[in-house]
């Protein structure tokens, strides 16, 4: 099993990313998922009706600064599975910053594939290089902690 590098803290910027992102909806709730899975299945009635995974964002602080958003795609693999394979049409990437959150449906995604990922690899880390996807195009929909 690969390392884990999630701190408590960004846990809790995901927390709060999946909060804007289902505010204004008091019928969802978000369930934090297996370390090794994406972020959250979001239920409704005890069924989930949607996944996310959230994406911190630490260089860049507002949502509206020039941001090209990336992921591995390694992640975007492991989020198609749930369109696929569990047949839901409502899967989702965001990108948290510290204003807000921009996302879109994983299948909406506009971009291209390079080879990237750490500028300076983490000891203990095997992902730290390999295949990401870096957006081009996406029509992302934005929302802000002032907004809710």
């Amino acid at each position: 099993m690969a390392k884990r590098f999630e701190r408590p803290e960004d846990i809790a910027r995901e927390l709060k990313a999946v909060q804007l992102f289902l505010s204004g909806r008091d019928d969802l709730t978000p369930n934090k998922l297996d370390p090794h899975e994406i972020d959250f299945a979001i239920s409704k009635g005890g069924k989930s009706v949607a996944y996310i995974e959230v994406k911190g964002v630490k260089k860049v602080k507002s949502v509206y600064d020039k941001h090209t958003p990336v992921v591995a795609i390694k992640k975007l693999t492991s989020l198609q599975k749930y369109v696929n394979e569990r047949k839901c049409p409502h899967v989702y990437i965001a990108w948290a910053y510290s204003d807000g959150i921009k996302y879109a449906k994983v299948t909406d995604l506009k971009g291209i594939i390079r080879w990237g990922g750490q500028f300076k690899p983490r000891e203990g880390s095997v992902n730290d290089h390999e295949l990401m996807f870096e957006d081009n195009g996406t029509d992302f929909t934005i929302k802000t902690y002032e907004s809710i």
